[in-house]
């Protein structure tokens, strides 16, 4: 606690020096992993001759592109994994609670937003949904039943998102973990029961408890400690409950 008060002061006092000084900081780590990411790719790349087997333009250009396109999902996999096990191993991941902006926590939690970027914006959107961007979630830290659909990059903070077994998350929906209110970052776990269905472009915000067998509407807005209890269904903007499913 003295620890977090003495950051924040200084923090506040050389806050524009800090942010310009973390986010070159910060370029040149991205340098580092997508560097590594291209890696394997370059590799492979390095090795074309290998695959052109025929004394042919047309066959030896055909395979020319699939290997590129080979190398390009060499290099997606290769950055899910540096970005998934970095955030998994290193101890910045900030817990449940609610801290001042500019606090350690928020610029931990700010940290490791950035890194999830590099994965989400490059390359995520075209392996979803699959078992690839589970295991990508998984390995961060979220926890994810079995036969989970997951069809949406839009997941901040999935270290504190839980979805239970069979459930389907709508294209485009997101699932916010946490808010910015007053100054301070709210941080607040989302759980999502078993076969529940999230419709798409849904938004859920943090606290959000949903029920097993229950159904959010396509563009609802769950506003943040919202409970949905079991086999409800909930639409809007505010989101509320419009009827029980059946008992069966």
């Amino acid at each position: 606690m003295v620890y977090d008060k003495i950051w924040f002061k200084l923090v506040k006092k050389i806050f524009p020096i800090l942010q310009a000084v973390l986010t070159i900081a910060f370029i040149f780590i991205a340098c580092i992993v997508y560097g590594l990411s291209l890696t394997p790719a370059i590799i492979l790349f390095d090795n074309r001759d290998f695959f052109m087997l025929f004394d042919s333009y047309i066959f030896n250009t055909i395979t020319f592109g699939i290997l590129i396109s080979l190398c390009f999902f060499t290099f997606g996999i290769s950055l899910l994994l540096i970005v998934s096990f970095t955030l998994r191993l290193l101890p910045i991941k900030p817990k449940e609670g609610i801290y001042k902006l500019g606090s350690f926590q928020s610029v931990k939690w700010g940290v490791c937003g950035a890194f999830l970027r590099l994965a989400n914006l490059t390359f995520l959107d075209f392996i979803t949904p699959s078992f690839i961007n589970i295991i990508y979630f998984k390995i961060i830290g979220a926890k994810i039943g079995k036969n989970v659909q997951l069809n949406t990059i839009n997941i901040n903070d999935p270290w504190l998102l839980e979805v239970g077994d069979g459930s389907v998350i709508g294209g485009g929906s997101s699932i916010n973990c946490h808010t910015v209110e007053g100054g301070k970052l709210i941080l607040e776990k989302v759980k999502i029961g078993k076969k529940c269905t999230i419709g798409a472009q849904s938004l859920i915000w943090p606290g959000c408890h949903i029920g097993d067998r229950s159904i959010l509407a396509t563009k609802s807005v769950l506003k943040k400690r919202s409970i949905i209890g079991e086999k409800e269904i909930w639409k809007g903007n505010p989101a509320v409950n419009v009827r029980v499913r059946s008992k069966k």
